[in-house]
């Protein structure tokens, strides 16, 4: 199929800010339930170059830093989560400067009622 980019829409979605960050906890400690602690144990093992980019995933250094008793599990996982938010912070900095007015901006209720029921 052939796209007509002057019929494509352009969306960008902005959930409320402490949303985004629940979401991003909630979502980090479901890894390290899921086993990101073991994964973290593995990588160090097999990729020891700390400059692979598998190695500069976020919460990849924190938790190492826990499984070699640099910190307890409970402040690596607290960084790993700041990462991860700073992180968010970024992309929607970059978002608000680099999408034009053609990007239509979904915030709100509606937004979050969207994705309660896509995470469901």
């Amino acid at each position: 199929a052939v796209v007509d980019a002057d019929s494509a829409r352009h969306f960008v979605l902005e959930p409320p800010r402490q949303l985004l960050v629940r979401r991003i906890d909630e979502r980090f400690d479901r890894m390290v339930e899921q086993g990101a602690m073991d994964e973290a144990r593995i990588m160090a093992r097999i990729a020891p170059d700390p400059q692979l980019p598998a190695a500069k995933a976020i919460g990849v250094r924190e938790l190492q830093s826990a499984i070699a008793g640099a910190l307890p599990v409970a402040e690596a996982v607290e960084r790993a989560k700041a990462a991860t938010r700073q992180y968010s912070k970024r992309q929607a900095t970059w978002f608000r400067h680099q999408c034009g007015a053609e990007w239509r901006r979904l915030q709100g209720s509606n937004l979050t009622a969207l994705l309660d029921e896509m995470a469901g």
